[in-house]
């Protein structure tokens, strides 16, 4: 898993370059993120005006979305009925978000994510990078899962989160 660490800080310089040539270029559009349930994810424009944001929102989820604050500088904006409508588990936002909080969340969330940050408004470059960072070691972990599966459950969720800390904490002290 040592292997990520480079392509953690990649992921920074990419990310903070993406923000600068928007902001250098003259483009009022801002960005924020989309975390699909396989934990890819995808930068998006973010326009202006409230109404296309809150139309952008709906069609990132796939309906009515409702926001979760799991860090003071962003908003993960999850489908509002994702659980019942069977909706697929996003556990890369799962573990973001309990990284986030300090703490296994004790639920679920389901189907694609927007993160914007707060008040609607553009998500921050290094939170950009950070939210990438994790989705990445969740993905790292799960595809080294295919070769060596977990012991249980727990074990899973313990592996995940260290992961994710892991590989939050390194970029963190990359930018620091």
């Amino acid at each position: 898993m040592s292997s990520r660490w480079p392509q953690i800080r990649q992921l920074s310089a990419i990310s903070s370059s993406l923000f600068n040539l928007v902001k250098q270029g003259g483009c009022e559009m801002s960005l924020v993120l989309r975390v699909d349930t396989d934990g890819g994810t995808t930068l998006m424009p973010w326009p202006g005006d409230q109404l296309q944001r809150g139309l952008l929102i709906r069609a990132g989820v796939g309906g009515p979305a409702d926001p979760g604050i799991y860090h003071r500088r962003a908003v993960l904006h999850v489908h509002g009925n994702g659980q019942a409508e069977r909706l697929p588990l996003n556990l890369s936002v799962w573990v973001l978000a309990s990284v986030w909080r300090g703490f296994e969340l004790p639920y679920g969330l389901y189907g694609t994510v927007m993160v914007t940050g707060p008040q609607s408004e553009a998500l921050d470059a290094d939170l950009v990078a950070e939210v990438q960072a994790v989705c990445e070691a969740v993905a790292e972990a799960r595809a080294e899962w295919q070769h060596r599966p977990p012991v249980g459950e727990n074990a899973a969720r313990a592996e995940l989160l260290t992961s994710a800390r892991h590989a939050r904490n390194a970029l963190r002290a990359a930018t620091a």
